[in-house]
């Protein structure tokens, strides 16, 4: 989730030419668009582009191995008409309002593990892989408490003792628990993504760019203040992460995440990494995944990390996120003007940001992994429900208002179905 002030040269940038020259280029169904590395991003080219990001730039595959497709069964119910109060206009609005006004590309909705209703739009099949954009963030949080179960990385160590090619950096004594929870004390500008994304060849880049991810990351030496005082959305932090992954398991990191959670879900299709130019992996924003293939993983985050017939995330990692982060981290984040929609949306006044998912108050007790440009997913174990939506927003500040109204639309369909809200 990337604030919209920080995105506005990126929007200036790229979305307004896409507006003004892409539309013509992806209207006609028997033709290719004629859609580039340069031009991808943003609206309107992003309606055809975040659903066939292979087609830009390298991939890794993440397979989903030779199980059996672990089945969803069905049970259907009209939400269409659900009303809820949007924060955003401050006007009601229903289900199908929200879903026909906000981009949406995919939405599914589970309960007790049962797909309750499943939607598509733009062209989107069941079978489409959709860029998540930073949900992948949630993915990379998720796998490390696999690993830290496991022995191999230890949450409470430094990154330099992993990585000391890190060393005189913004990393410097930060540890990996600073990582997961993003309170490495960096100094961050007003746009803090356009470097990394040039440096991952998303942004064309300029005289300075960096040659790949790997050459960016010790490149950020700007530090202000104590390590785990304060959340600081610092994008490059579940890259270091990767980065210790692979060097921890002398793998891709693509295989680690397919071998250790990918596989074992009983996902319907393959899923796939956007790669740098240098074969690095872009574990910030780069997953891509068919929509009910991301709604097992919820469900297996809602049934504390079990899923087909299998323990695949360790039960008290699953419980240390529920749990949530540091409180003082948030509150201090929230009084310097951080992520001002946060306090629209149920729940997140008092929430908390743990592992890389974004954590209610107790009483809400719900966990939510959540993208630029409308990507949301939300998990909620007290009342054993999923809610995703996979959007392609315009632009970005588009897309940060209709998050608020897509969650608020959660909330109502969640508290219908169950009974608990936030």
């Amino acid at each position: 989730m990337r604030s919209s002030l920080q995105h506005s040269l990126r929007a200036g940038v790229v979305a307004i030419a896409l507006l003004a020259a892409a539309l013509p280029r992806l209207t006609g169904a028997d033709e290719s668009p004629r859609v580039t590395a340069a031009d991808w991003y943003w609206g309107p080219a992003n309606r055809w582009s975040w659903m066939n990001m292979r087609r830009i730039f390298p991939t890794a595959g993440i397979s989903r191995g030779d199980g059996p497709v672990a089945p969803l069964k069905e049970a259907p119910r009209d939400l269409s008409k659900i009303v809820f109060a949007d924060p955003v206009s401050g006007k009601r609005m229903t289900v199908d309002d929200m879903l026909r006004t906000t981009y949406t590309d995919g939405f599914i909705v589970l309960k007790d593990g049962a797909v309750v209703t499943e939607k598509y739009y733009n062209g989107m099949t069941r079978k489409t892989p959709h860029l998540v954009m930073s949900v992948t963030k949630s993915f990379v949080g998720t796998l490390a408490g696999i690993l830290a179960e496991r022995g191999l990385l230890n949450t409470e160590a430094l990154v330099t003792s992993y990585l000391p090619e890190l060393q005189g950096t913004v990393f410097d004594e930060a540890t990996v628990r600073n990582l997961l929870d993003m309170t490495v004390a960096a100094k961050i500008g007003d746009d803090p993504y356009t470097p990394i994304d040039q440096a991952a060849g998303w942004l064309p880049p300029d005289p300075t760019s960096p040659h790949g991810l790997r050459e960016f990351l010790p490149s950020l030496k700007d530090r202000q203040g104590r390590h785990g005082a304060r959340f600081i959305y610092l994008d490059p932090s579940p890259q270091v992460l990767a980065w210790i992954i692979e060097r921890l398991t002398r793998s891709d990191f693509s295989k680690v995440l397919e071998t250790h959670i990918w596989s074992k879900l009983g996902a319907e299709a393959d899923a796939y990494l956007v790669l740098d130019h240098y074969q690095e992996p872009y574990t910030t924003p780069g997953l891509n995944a068919t929509l009910t293939d991301l709604a097992r993983f919820g469900q297996m985050m809602a049934q504390g990390g079990r899923y087909n017939g299998q323990q695949i995330v360790p039960q008290r990692w699953v419980a240390q996120i529920r749990a949530g982060g540091s409180r003082e981290a948030w509150d201090a984040a929230l009084a310097a003007g951080q992520f001002p929609g946060l306090k629209q949306m149920p729940g997140y006044l008092h929430g908390s940001y743990r592992d890389y998912w974004w954590v209610t108050d107790a009483r809400c007790g719900r966990m939510a992994a959540i993208g630029i440009g409308a990507q949301l997913l939300v998990v909620d174990p007290i009342a054993n429900m999923v809610v995703i939506k996979l959007s392609s927003t315009p632009d970005v500040e588009i897309g940060e208002t209709m998050t608020t109204t897509a969650y608020a639309a959660a909330d109502a369909i969640i508290r219908q179905l169950s009974g608990h809200g936030c």
